[in-house]
């Protein structure tokens, strides 16, 4: 029986009903007055149902599906050859105390976590960070951030231990020299003694400029192990992939359980990996491709000499801290090859690292100056391209104006703060001094003797 049925139908089985009423028995007009009021009723609107789940309407092509597939939840980390105490817990611990010890400052006040505060995602919620004087550029998330391979916005660091020394010694972060550095923790017989146990002992003073940075270097490996702990659970969107693989990767969106994935942000999803071309640069578990582009923001108007990627290279290869330097655990890995065989390009001029887009709902403002205030600005932007320059001969082919409207806007939104993952856990997001440090895990004990 079909709904919308029309007054003349209607009249049809009236009819009938009065003609059986006439001939029939009783039981024919009882089955005949069933037969209407079913009839009646399929012909009534009806209510919407504030329960039922918005429908998206989205269905994959073929591209989308692959596209979709990649992304998902990153999984575990892999082991970094370079630190040998990448996941000690004993470095980590030693890191987290060194993450909010201010001593490392050239003046005392300032630590690492002064500009990646735990509860603003590990940044510090402003367009430039700000140490011992504004930077020139916005401060990054560390979280997820061991999954990375060039760190800094320029990739000038090819590590997770090498960058951590970068900001100690800034003259505008931190400002500390090496020298200060190691004293600092010499001096302190509680940390000395977590490093002796891990790296061994201290070098006799007085200490050749080799052995400060050997020792730099295990405090940035340490450092590291902690920054290893700050990963963050899977986001909506992870869960909604999951309920989408085990249906064997439907084209119709709609099939699968929404949960926390609302139809706004699966309409979003299909934008981002169709005619947005977000997919470009944002692929991947991690929705970045982890390389460099020049995308046309308008820098703001003193820090337009920012060279990006071009000026990087150059100090990469120069920095005792790099993969394949002196003081890698492991000098000849595939990373520290590649490395070593870059040459600074003029294209590389004013690029910059693209992104994670995991968390960034944590994280505004955005872009490497911090030029949009909010995820709808940047939007906007890759929109219309409003106010878009180029810095030099190389531009981005993918960069065209994407007219989107203001429910695609909406939808993109939607999309991308369900990237939003679950927190790392709470006791590495605190400050040490406030909490105990983790506890080795104890050590397995045989119940049966072992076979001779």
């Amino acid at each position: 029986m079909h709904r919308g049925k029309s007054t003349v139908e209607h009249r049809d089985v009236l009819r009938a009903l009065f003609s059986s009423i006439a001939c029939a028995p009783s039981i024919c007009v009882a089955l005949w007055l069933s037969l209407y009021l079913a009839l009646w009723a399929c012909s009534q609107p009806t209510p919407t149902d504030p329960k039922s789940p918005e429908l998206s309407g989205v269905v994959f092509g073929q591209a989308q599906i692959e596209r979709v597939s990649e992304m998902g939840f990153p999984g575990p980390l892999s082991p970094d050859e370079t630190n040998h105490v990448c996941d000690d817990l004993r470095a980590a611990n030693l890191g987290h105390i060194l993450f909010f010890d201010k001593r490392l400052s050239v003046h005392g006040d300032i630590s690492c976590a002064t500009c990646h505060q735990p509860d603003r995602g590990f940044t510090d919620g402003l367009a430039l960070n700000v140490g011992i004087s504004r930077g020139v550029r916005n401060t990054l998330t560390i979280l997820d951030a061991a999954h990375q391979t060039w760190f800094n916005w320029d990739g000038r660091f090819d590590s997770l231990w090498s960058q951590a020394h970068g900001p100690i010694s800034h003259p505008r972060e931190m400002g500390a020299s090496f020298d200060q550095v190691v004293n600092a923790i010499r001096g302190d017989a509680k940390i000395c003694s977590q490093y002796e146990a891990i790296f061994g002992q201290f070098p006799a003073t007085p200490l050749t400029p080799f052995h400060v940075e050997q020792a730099v270097s295990n405090l940035g490996k340490a450092l590291a192990a902690y920054e290893r702990r700050l990963m963050t659970g899977p986001s909506a969107f992870d869960r909604w992939v999951d309920r989408w693989r085990d249906l064997r990767m439907t084209r119709e969106l709609d099939r699968v359980p929404a949960g926390d994935f609302s139809a706004s942000a699966q309409r979003g999803l299909d934008l981002f990996t169709s005619r947005a071309l977000c997919w470009k640069c944002h692929a991947g578990p991690l929705l970045s491709d982890g390389e460099f582009h020049a995308l046309g923001a308008a820098p703001r108007n003193d820090l337009i000499s920012d060279p990006g990627r071009f000026g990087a290279v150059d100090k990469l290869l120069a920095s005792p801290f790099r993969t394949g330097g002196p003081h890698s655990d492991s000098p000849r890995v595939e990373r520290a090859q590649i490395v070593e065989s870059l040459v600074a390009q003029p294209d590389q001029w004013g690029a910059f690292r693209t992104p994670s887009l995991r968390n960034l709902g944590l994280t505004a403002p955005y872009f490497h100056q911090g030029q949009f205030a909010t995820l709808e600005e940047v939007l906007r932007f890759y929109s219309t391209l409003d106010g878009a320059v180029t810095m030099d001969h190389h531009r981005e082919l993918v960069l065209k104006r994407r007219d989107f409207s203001e429910q695609e806007l909406l939808d993109l939104e939607a999309f991308l703060r369900s990237l939003d993952g679950a927190p790392p856990p709470s006791q590495w997001t605190r400050d040490p001094a406030l909490s105990p440090p983790q506890q080795l895990p104890p050590v397995a004990v045989p119940t049966e003797k072992p076979h001779d």
